[in-house]
């Protein structure tokens, strides 16, 4: 059975995601955790941009602002490790 391009993009995107799991199952904090994590959201969120939502011929605005998103959670992932406990401490009530 040959598989075919889109076959292959969903084993990449569910190998990386039990790899994710692994990871979060570790429990460790570190900075090459997060990067890593942080690399695997914006990667995962491109492929699914890409080739599930079909947006690679779509408007330039609607790919933009969806890249823009997939690009600003994965920041948020690292900003949130750098600065946990202050965020935390501003946000409770």
């Amino acid at each position: 059975m040959k598989l075919g391009h889109t076959e292959k993009i969903w084993l990449i995107l569910i190998g990386l995601t039990l790899s994710s799991a692994f990871l979060a199952e570790t429990g460790q904090r570190s900075w090459s955790l997060s990067l890593i994590v942080a690399a695997m959201i914006a990667f995962k969120g491109r492929l699914v941009i890409d080739h599930y939502m079909e947006m690679r011929n779509a408007n330039r605005r609607i790919r933009r602002v969806l890249h823009a998103f997939v690009t600003v959670i994965p920041l948020m992932v690292v900003i949130t490790h750098a600065f946990g406990p202050q965020i935390a401490r501003l946000t409770a009530l």
